[in-house]
């Protein structure tokens, strides 16, 4: 059998392979807390853990195996690809970036409708599709850097996890790509569509349309793990305890916009199991008003608010083992957040 055919028979074996992937939102999770103080090492596992389950980022790529036909031009095509999302995984990160997510990962599962519909209409490779790949995998290194972002990476030694997260994502898309010529290789001569590439094709372009129909679907926004349900606006999430236990507890329960509260204080009283509220300095004034009469309202006083200078969210929650993120100042969340914790506090201390 021909490379080509041979790329074809492989390409095509993983498209219908994949079309029994668990649902859309699965490929993007990365099943980790939100621990700053992790090893270095692990965002290098992070990355390689995230790549295989990212099936729609693997079915793009065999999609383009399956264009370029020859291990060669296969090559090319996916250097551009990797470039195209090491970029903005690198750029993305640093700077901070917030995006939409569901708007990126619907662009990404359009992705393979793009590359499908090329295939089924027999265009030739050219710098436009070269042009296209690179442009997806710009988008796809934005996914990339939606999902790293919510691992609360600390303020410095960015680079350096961005970096390691990067090349175990290479790592992850390469063990994948031997699995599926080992795999795909075997069972496309068993089912003799070594020279039929078309069944692949129409593939992922289903895979693609479905993903984006799901993704894109009000039930899709509202669901998520437990750890990740919305609430108006807030994502509350599990994280680690701080394991920086120096300091002492702050000299005032709300620290105003032009005040700074030290850090090594805050994470003190984190541990010691009180609620902190950091929220961004540039928020209205009525906004600012409603943090601090939410934390003199609380009786006992366990929660303490200050500003966060480098806060990408509105307000931010933290507790010991658990997070929550607003696009606004939603009160009523946050006081449900400081009681659900209590009440945690509290079972933990009697049972």
């Amino acid at each position: 059998m021909s490379k080509c055919s041979n790329a074809r028979a492989v390409a095509g074996i993983a498209l219908a392979g994949s079309l029994m992937a668990p649902g859309a939102a699965d490929a993007h999770a990365l099943f980790a807390d939100h621990d700053p103080n992790r090893p270095l090492a692990e965002y290098l596992w992070l990355g390689f853990i995230h790549m295989l389950g990212g099936w729609d980022h693997l079915l793009f790529i065999a999609g383009v195996v399956l264009i370029a036909g020859t291990l060669k031009s296969a090559a090319k095509l996916i250097s551009l690809f990797v470039a195209g999302h090491s970029l903005t995984l690198s750029v993305a990160t640093l700077a901070g970036w917030q995006l939409d997510a569901t708007a990126v990962y619907v662009v990404i599962a359009l992705s393979l409708v793009v590359v499908g519909v090329w295939g089924v209409r027999g265009l030739p490779r050219s710098s436009l599709f070269a042009g296209a790949v690179f442009g997806f995998g710009l988008v796809h290194g934005l996914g990339l850097s939606t999902r790293l972002q919510e691992l609360a990476l600390p303020d410095d030694g960015v680079l350096v996890r961005v970096v390691l997260f990067n090349v175990g994502v290479e790592v992850g898309q390469l063990v994948a790509l031997a699995l599926i010529v080992g795999v795909g290789s075997r069972a496309a001569r068993r089912a003799g569509l070594a020279n039929d590439a078309r069944p692949a094709y129409f593939a992922l372009v289903g895979a693609g349309v479905l993903a984006a129909a799901v993704l894109s679907s009000p039930g899709e926004r509202a669901s998520a793990p437990a750890e990740q349900a919305a609430r108006q606006g807030c994502v509350q999430r599990h994280a680690s305890p701080p394991r920086a236990l120096a300091g002492d507890h702050p000299d005032r329960f709300y620290f105003a916009p032009h005040q700074t509260a030290p850090e090594g204080d805050l994470d003190h009283v984190v541990a010691d199991g009180l609620v902190v509220v950091r929220y961004r300095p540039d928020l209205r004034a009525d906004e600012h008003r409603a943090i601090e009469r939410f934390v003199d309202a609380t009786d006992p006083p366990y929660v303490i608010a200050a500003p966060g200078p480098e806060q990408q969210q509105p307000v931010r929650a933290i507790a010991a083992w658990r997070t929550l993120s607003c696009d606004a100042v939603e009160r009523a969340q946050l006081e449900r957040f400081r009681d659900e914790w209590l009440a945690e506090i509290q079972a933990r201390r009697t049972g």
